[in-house]
């Protein structure tokens, strides 16, 4: 799903938010603009999808998840060490509430469908 999204977005801001010209994108536009981490997430969920599918070894599993976290670890402080305040204070209050107010609505929403789902689960 993820890979769909983010040729929508691509498309979509190419096309219409941040057109140059007049004269339509070229296929090299959109894969400058195009988030290049999907294609390894996407490679990466069929080459372990299939690998499962074959009956994979459960070792082989345990280290697959153990670079998982690894390689999560690494990517979250590749955003942390992008992360800018000086930028942040440049960009103004709005974004900062924008993001706030998405993130309470995820909450609530999360919340919502917790307790719709899970309401009359009995955990004793």
């Amino acid at each position: 799903m993820i890979g769909f999204v983010a040729i929508a977005l691509t498309a979509y801001f190419a096309l219409r938010v941040e057109r140059d010209t007049a004269a339509r994108p070229t296929i090299g536009q959109f894969w400058q603009r195009f988030p290049k981490f999907v294609v390894g997430f996407v490679a990466a969920s069929v080459i372990g999808t299939l690998y499962l599918a074959w009956g994979g070894d459960k070792a082989d599993i345990a280290t697959i998840n153990d670079l998982r976290t690894w390689f999560l670890i690494f990517a979250f402080v590749a955003i942390g060490l992008e992360f800018s305040v000086k930028g942040l204070r440049e960009a103004g209050r709005r974004p900062v509430a924008v993001f706030g107010s998405a993130t309470v609505v995820n909450i609530v929403v999360a919340l919502g469908l917790a307790v719709v789902l899970f309401g009359g689960v009995d955990v004793g």
